[in-house]
C-alpha cells in the first residue's frame, strides 16, 4: 500500500504537531547525528550488497548467531520476502493489523485467510503456510501474552509465525518470542530501529529465524537494499545500545494519564492500550477522515484515519503520545469538536 499509512506529513504545510506516527517523540539522538555527519562522506561507495557485517552487530544484540539474521530495508522488506519465499502458498492474518502483511501475500499469489484477533483460542488449529502475527499489534496497540503465543506455536507446528516484534520496546512486557526460537523453530521475528531510534527515514529492520530459513530469504533479496546511511546508523545504534533506551515508565504513565483525560473531555471512546499509541472513535457526526482534515486546517495537526485497518470504521483514528505540551493541543483542539462539532 502506497498510500494511506501514517505520518504523510509531507502533504501539509505548517503542521504543529504530528501524532499520526508511532516513532518515539524527540529529536535524533545527538551521537547518532554527528556520527551521520561525520561518514556522509561514505554514501561515494557502495553500501556492502547483503549488509552481511552489520549482523554481525544485530546476532549479538539479538542473542542468536550471525547466520540467523538478516539485516532488510525496514521491517517491510521482509514482510514482502517472506510472502516471496511462499508464493501461491497460504497466509492467515489477524485483523485489524498492519496492512503490509496482506498486501505482500496478495502480491505474491497467497491465498488470504483473515481472523479477528479478538476471536483467538490458545488451540486454535491453522491450515495456513504462514501464520502474520504483531505483536504488540498496530494500530490497536495491544499486546499478546507471550505464553499465549507460544501456546499457538506448539500447537501450529506445520505453520510458520511471522511474528513482528516492531514496537516490542515500547511494552512494559519485554518479553519476546526470540528467546524461544530454539524451541520453536516455525518462527520467524521481525525487529526494527526506526521506532525508539526515531529514524524511520533510513528504514532498517532484522528478520530473525532459523538459519536455513534466513539463508532462503537471503538469495531473494535485492542487492544493496540497504543504504549506506542505514547501515551506519544501525552500526552506531548497537554499539552506543544504552543511549537508544526509550523512557517507558514515564511515556506510558504519560499515555495513561492522557488517555483518561482525552476520554474525560470529549466523551468519545478511547480505545485501552500496551504502548504509547492507541485508537479513538469519533461521534457519529462526523467520520475520522473529517476529523483529520478539519485538525490539519484549523489546528495544525495531524492524526492517523485509520478507517483502511480491516475491521475498523470510518469512525476510527489512531494517535500516539507526542510531548505534553504537544498533547494538550490536541485535547483542546478535540474538546472544542466534542462541544461544537467541526
Amino acid at each position: 500500500m502506497l498510500e494511506g499509512h501514517g505520518d504523510d506529513i509531507g502533504k501539509y504545510s505548517r503542521i504543529k504537531a504530528n501524532f499520526s506516527s508511532n516513532v518515539l517523540y524527540g529529536p535524533l539522538n545527538d551521537g547518532l547525528r554527528t556520527h551521520l555527519q561525520e561518514r556522509i562522506t561514505t554514501v561515494t561507495h557502495y553500501p556492502e550488497v547483503d549488509a552481511r557485517t552489520l549482523q554481525t552487530d544485530a546476532a549479538a544484540a539479538y542473542g542468536v548467531l550471525t547466520d540467523k539474521v538478516l539485516a532488510t530495508n525496514g521491517a517491510t522488506e521482509a514482510i514482502y520476502l517472506v510472502a516471496q519465499a511462499f508464493s501461491g502458498g497460504s497466509a492467515t492474518i489477524f485483523t485489524p493489523t498492519f496492512s503490509e502483511y496482506e498486501d505482500a501475500c496478495r502480491l505474491f499469489g497467497l491465498q488470504v485467510r483473515l481472523q479477528s484477533r479478538e476471536t483467538i483460542k490458545d488451540d486454535d488449529l491453522f491450515s495456513t503456510d504462514l501464520v502474520f502475527f504483531c505483536n504488540p499489534n498496530n494500530p490497536t496497540g495491544l499486546l499478546f501474552p507471550a505464553d499465549r503465543l507460544k501456546n499457538l506455536l506448539e500447537a501450529n507446528p506445520q505453520s510458520l509465525f511471522v511474528i513482528d516484534e516492531s514496537y516490542i520496546e515500547f511494552t512494559r512486557n519485554t518479553t519476546s518470542i526470540l528467546h524461544s526460537l530454539t524451541i520453536h523453530p516455525n518462527v520467524l521475528v521481525l525487529r526494527s530501529l526506526t521506532k525508539t531510534c526515531r529514524i524511520p527515514g533510513l528504514r532498517i529492520g532484522f528478520v530473525v529465524g532459523q538459519a536455513e530459513r534466513i539463508a532462503h530469504l537471503r538469495r531473494l533479496k535485492m542487492p544493496w537494499s540497504v543504504n549506506q546511511l542505514a547501515l551506519e546508523a544501525a552500526s552506531y545504534i548497537f554499539r552506543h545500545s544504552q543511549q537508544f533506551v526509550p523512557p517507558l515508565p514515564l511515556l506510558l504513565d504519560a499515555t495513561t494519564a492522557w488517555r483518561y483525560q482525552l476520554e474525560a473531555v470529549t466523551g468519545w471512546r478511547v480505545h485501552p492500550t500496551d504502548t504509547h499509541y492507541f485508537l479513538m472513535e469519533t461521534p457519529t457526526g462526523f467520520t475520522a477522515a473529517e476529523l483529520k482534515l478539519y485538525l490539519v486546517t484549523q489546528h495544525g495537526l495531524l492524526i492517523r484515519d485509520a478507517a483502511n485497518f480491516r475491521g475498523l470504521t470510518p469512525h476510527h483514528f489512531r494517535v500516539a503520545c507526542q510531548s505534553s505540551e504537544e498533547n494538550q493541543l490536541l485535547t483542546q483542539a478535540l474538546y472544542q469538536c466534542s462541544q461544537t462539532g467541526l
